[in-house]
């Protein structure tokens, strides 16, 4: 994507790019620390910090009613979220300055000494969006999980694919985030057909 913006413009795109999906990656967040939630795995409000909230998810999920299977998949998720959130935090605070001479690289002008390759900016906003897609994997099918609210429910083919999604196994697809085909887990008793 960044082929078509002019290479003087690139490093603000990146750090754009950065920012919109972690707001992506939160509003995901907040999503599944909700369906936890509605199942009794907290009774504290939610924290207006992204950080926070991934704090509060992954006690949730350490939580005994959480199937051992659901807890796995859903903290390698948390922890990958965490890590990809502390990655924004360095790389949208700080300033950077991209040189002429040196267009596959930016310089901290808050420390000199300190340089990363651009496109380490180009994979946090991706690891960004990806997590994203993911978390929404785990909120879709979380109710299914943690016997939570099932009015909004899905086919079992649908549920499936999100099961994929969440395990990291995305599509490569325009315009619609799907899962791959393959295994997933499914909660005891599998996904049920709709009513």
């Amino acid at each position: 994507m960044t082929k078509q913006v002019p290479p003087e413009h690139e490093l603000s795109f990146l750090i754009g790019e950065i920012v919109r999906n972690d707001v992506v990656l939160e509003t995901e967040m907040r999503s599944l620390w909700r369906q936890l939630s509605a199942v009794g795995l907290t009774d504290e409000k939610m924290q207006q910090n992204l950080g926070r909230t991934i704090g509060q998810v992954r006690k949730m999920l350490r939580k005994d009613a959480v199937p051992p299977t659901f807890r796995d998949l859903a903290l390698e998720v948390i922890e990958l979220a965490a890590t990809a959130h502390r990655s924004r935090s360095q790389l949208a605070h700080d300033q950077w300055l991209q040189l002429p001479y040196r267009p596959d690289e930016v310089t901290s002008m808050r420390r000199p000494n300190s340089r990363r390759p651009l496109d380490e900016l180009r994979q946090c906003a991706a690891d960004l969006l990806r997590l994203s897609w993911r978390t929404r994997g785990l909120w879709i099918i979380a109710p299914y999980w943690v016997d939570g609210d099932l009015s909004e429910h899905t086919s079992p083919s649908d549920l499936h694919s999100w099961t994929r999604v969440a395990m990291g196994h995305i599509a490569d697809t325009q315009r619609i985030v799907m899962g791959t085909q393959g295994d997933a887990p499914h909660p005891p008793g599998g996904f049920p057909p709709p009513a």
